[in-house]
């Protein structure tokens, strides 16, 4: 009877539907078109226009901390994510979707020194 009980269990959870979510990598295209770097120790904004699908290169320094966010700044729900390198193909750092409203922040202190790429996205997952 225990057998019986545990194929059923398996064949209805092999039926169900999840959906998970996690970072969004679009592989669009860069925006600015420049590196970025800051010193400021207050926000400084990169840009006012960017889209989703969009992604922005940064120089960050070990043990410093940094923050993105499009909080208030943007007419769609946004997600963030953050990835080592440039471009598409970096190791995922951080995500971030509704931090702020359906806006989104990332806070994150660098391991290394390097660049790093903040890539937005449209929820869910797409361009625009």
């Amino acid at each position: 009877m225990r057998k019986i009980y545990s194929i059923l269990i398996a064949i209805v959870l092999t039926g169900l539907q999840f959906n998970a979510w996690s970072q969004c990598n679009n592989c669009g295209s860069q925006f600015p078109t420049t590196t970025q770097s800051t010193t400021s120790s207050s926000f400084t904004t990169v840009s006012t226009c960017m889209y989703g699908g969009e992604y922005a290169v940064f120089n960050v320094t070990s043990g410093q901390t940094y923050t993105w966010q499009t909080c208030g700044n943007t007419a769609f729900d946004t997600q963030l994510t953050l990835q080592q390198g440039t471009g598409c193909a970096g190791a995922d750092l951080a995500y971030n979707d509704d931090g702020c409203g359906t806006q989104s922040t990332i806070t994150w202190t660098a391991t290394f020194t390097g660049n790093v790429s903040i890539w937005v996205s449209q929820y869910n997952c797409t361009s625009n």
